[in-house]
């Protein structure tokens, strides 16, 4: 009997297996007939829709979604309820289409999210303030960095960790944006002279300087980099701590900050906060990444992270 338990469970994973590799083939051959210029978003998310609902997410997303329900519960509600999933795919999906896939759609929508940026950023260059741009990890991390890339003056230097440096240059070619990246896992010596060389480029208004403010400070803590210092603030009602990179990089070039995030409704959107000097960032920094998770829970990225921002000292 238990042979055949056993027998019966083997043959049902190899089975199960299959199926989910016959489903990538389909994915990746669908990508390649439409290549999403034309395709309507409506097609491929409910192809993507399907995919989760008959369980082939992959193990990853599992163990990601399990995590983030549960920081969810923690800090928004049993009530609130998100599919972590769901927001994987579709950020992957739009990814693929704003670079690769060239979807017309979603890249006029990314120009119009840019042309409000930049309705925003050149009166401060226009009036001889460096900008720091503060986009928030919502939707994609890749479709915000296009739109800080292509608003004025149409160049921008991203401080990252380490996910959005794989963005290849072929990648930010087919986006239509001009991005370079300073990884703070170099070393320190390095992040030293890549980060003075973008302060000088955002000094002389050449470049924009593009920084997610909403990044937990566990995730560099891991890499040693001397960049990784929080500030203590309080969030969804407890003792917290953001990465300090913004308000550094702000009272080093004397910069403005332009806090903004994506978030998908019908199509991509984008919200800005008014321009804060290094002072006012310091002091409201908190509240408006709490506001904009507790706004659009469902498109924030960082969800599956485990400390969040609550890392006892």
């Amino acid at each position: 009997m238990r042979y055949i338990v056993v027998s019966f469970y083997i043959t049902l994973k190899f089975f199960f297996d299959d199926v989910l590799r016959c489903v990538s083939k389909i994915t990746a051959a669908l990508r390649k007939a439409f290549q999403f210029s034309n395709v309507d978003l409506k097609v491929i998310f409910t192809f993507l829709h399907l995919k989760r609902v008959l369980n082939l997410a992959g193990k990853h997303k599992k163990k990601c979604a399990r995590v983030a329900n549960e920081n969810i519960r923690c800090l928004l509600g049993a009530d609130r309820k998100i599919n972590f999933i769901w927001l994987a795919q579709r950020r992957e999906a739009l990814d693929y289409a704003a670079t690769f896939g060239q979807n017309k759609k979603v890249m006029t929508q990314l120009d119009d999210c840019a042309a409000q940026l930049s309705a925003a950023v050149k009166p401060l260059h226009d009036a001889g303030s460096p900008v720091v741009l503060a986009p928030m990890h919502m939707v994609s991390d890749i479709l915000s960095g296009i739109v800080a890339g292509k608003a004025y003056p149409g160049n921008g230097t991203v401080i990252v960790s380490s996910n959005a440096a794989t963005y290849r240059n072929e990648d930010r070619r087919r986006g239509g944006v001009n991005l370079t990246y300073c990884s703070i896992h170099d070393s320190n010596e390095g992040i030293g002279e890549n980060i003075m060389s973008a302060c000088l480029n955002a000094a002389e208004h050449n470049t924009n300087i593009i920084i997610f403010p909403d990044i937990v400070p566990d995730y560099t803590y891991k890499t040693g980099a001397s960049f990784s210092a929080k500030i203590k603030c309080r969030m969804f009602g407890r003792p917290a701590g953001l990465h300090s990179g913004v308000y550094r990089l702000a009272k080093i070039i004397s910069a403005q900050v332009v806090f903004f995030y994506l978030y998908y409704d019908n199509g991509i959107k984008i919200y800005i906060d008014h321009p804060m000097d290094k002072k006012e960032t310091l002091t409201t920094l908190p509240g408006l990444i709490e506001n904009a998770i507790r706004e659009h829970p469902q498109d924030w990225l960082l969800w599956h992270l485990h400390s969040l921002y609550f890392i006892n000292d």
